[in-house]
């Protein structure tokens, strides 16, 4: 489930400098100092595959695990080697600590070995390119805990649609937390938080091998700090579940234990996943105590509830029901003002820029009933006039792919679009209304004849193939 608020109008003419400060230093560290580190990981790897070093240490390896009596890790490792996967073996081979601390120390491959010159320069190479990783001196190593890394690894992502994702995630929650409690708190609790999601990751792996990066921790500090600060104020929230998503209006506090048991069933369900629930788990329980203090403070740069749905202004000739609308939705109350914008689409009476804005709002919930018969005043107009062909084309498009769980077109209205798609050429959309036709009334009168005529014009515009399997189909 993700369940996310969106509160713009409850905290305007605020400059939230402080989640600016964030987004651009993250774009900076990952689009500058991150930058190169995906060749240096390939030169590495080549490096590695070509040099003596696998051929002496991954067997020192076997040997040392099978004198400790690992033979869990010695399965693994023996796995690994008969299926060639070199680079895995090299990988869990680093991650032990210990072993790694006696091959350096040269306690593993000593000066009697044949080739240890060979591999004593060549273990050096490779070190040395491993310290010219950004990422891997400042990411959060569970195995090697640090103060600085649990600050460096909050600005370091693992890939473009990481930190994409989770910059979007700060960029709806971060400036309302900073406009309650102003620039430098807001700061103070990201880092903070982050450093707490760090420690809760590092308690959750229990200090295995490992790394963390991201902001995803010190951004779920900042949620769990938004629904502290605005407690039982009523906001809107975004939610999806599977395939189905909405706009409700609930207490700003009923979001955190809902994200907090989201991460922990994730956590649970998805625990060897690359994402670090137990962080984000730890971030949001850090962020909601330490805004506590400050709530106080907060809720006075609040203004009162309803106070921020001012009305928006109206169009000259918009009826009651679409000012209605608009005011519903200034204020935030998106079941109302979905409800309204469905009404005013039934009054529009063919006015493209009334009918588009209530589409624009009605579509949000494509499972809801004002959904469907918006879209049906839609699809059943009938002028010709530029603007109209357009809306309705675009409308016809979004309705087959959004609606839930499926369209509602019925007979007459398929006919009208079949009419209209025929004029224009809108084959493909053409093509799909017809079938629409046949697969919701098969029995329909006239449906021969109407395929009939689908299929001729298929054929006159060009598009053969269309016609031969729209002609396949069976009439009853």
């Amino acid at each position: 489930m993700f369940m996310m608020p969106y509160v713009s109008r409850i905290t305007r003419g605020s400059f939230p400098l402080g989640v600016i400060l964030i987004v651009l230093s993250c774009a900076i560290v990952f689009f500058g100092f991150q930058a190169g580190d995906e060749k240096r990981y390939e030169r590495m790897d080549e490096y590695y595959a070509s040099s003596v070093l696998p051929g002496v240490e991954l067997p020192a390896y076997e040997a040392y695990l099978r004198k400790q009596g690992e033979t869990a890790a010695l399965t693994q490792l023996e796995r690994m080697r008969r299926s060639r996967a070199m680079f895995a073996a090299l990988h869990r081979m680093q991650a032990d600590d210990t072993f790694m601390g006696q091959l350096r120390a040269g306690r593993i491959i000593t000066e009697t070995h044949p080739q240890f010159e060979d591999w004593q320069r060549a273990r050096h190479q490779f070190d040395a390119m491993e310290q010219r990783l950004f990422t891997e001196r400042f990411h959060f190593d569970t195995a090697h805990p640090s103060l600085l890394t649990a600050i460096t690894h909050q600005f370091m992502h693992g890939d473009t649609g990481h930190i994409v994702g989770n910059m979007v995630v700060l960029m709806l929650v971060g400036p309302a937390v900073e406009a309650l409690i102003g620039t430098l708190p807001f700061l103070v609790v990201f880092v903070l938080g982050g450093i707490g999601a760090a420690a809760s990751h590092w308690l959750v792996t229990q200090g295995a091998p490992g790394g963390l990066v991201g902001a995803s921790g010190a951004i779920a500090a900042v949620m769990g700090a938004f629904a502290v600060l605005l407690g039982t104020r009523r906001i809107p929230f975004f939610y999806f579940v599977f395939v189905y998503f909405d706009v409700i209006r609930a207490p700003a506090l009923l979001a955190l234990p809902i994200w907090l048991i989201n991460e922990a069933v994730q956590f649970f369900w998805l625990g060897n996943s690359h994402v670090a629930y137990g962080a984000h788990f730890g971030g949001l329980i850090v962020g909601a105590l330490l805004v506590l203090p400050l709530r106080k403070r907060a809720l006075l740069r609040l203004p009162p509830e309803g106070e921020e749905a001012e009305a928006a202004p109206v169009r000259p000739g918009a009826t009651l029901a679409l000012q209605e609308a608009r005011r519903l939705m200034t204020a935030q109350r998106f079941d109302e003002a979905r409800r309204a914008y469905a009404r005013a689409a039934s009054q529009a009476q063919g006015e493209v820029s009334v009918l588009r804005e209530c589409t624009n709002v009605v579509k949000l919930a494509p499972a809801s009933a004002e959904y469907h018969a918006t879209m049906t005043q839609v699809l059943r107009l009938r002028g010709q006039d530029t603007a109209t062909q357009a809306l309705v084309l675009e409308s016809f498009r979004d309705y087959l792919k959004q609606a839930k769980p499926l369209p509602r077109i019925l007979p007459d209205t398929a006919l009208i679009l079949i009419e209209r798609f025929g004029q224009t050429r809108c084959l493909p959309e053409l093509d799909r209304c017809a079938r629409l036709l046949h697969a919701s009334a098969p029995t329909y009168p006239g449906l021969a004849q109407t395929l009939a005529q689908v299929v001729h014009i298929l054929r006159v515009a060009g598009d053969p193939l269309r016609a031969v399997e729209l002609a396949k189909l069976k009439v009853g």
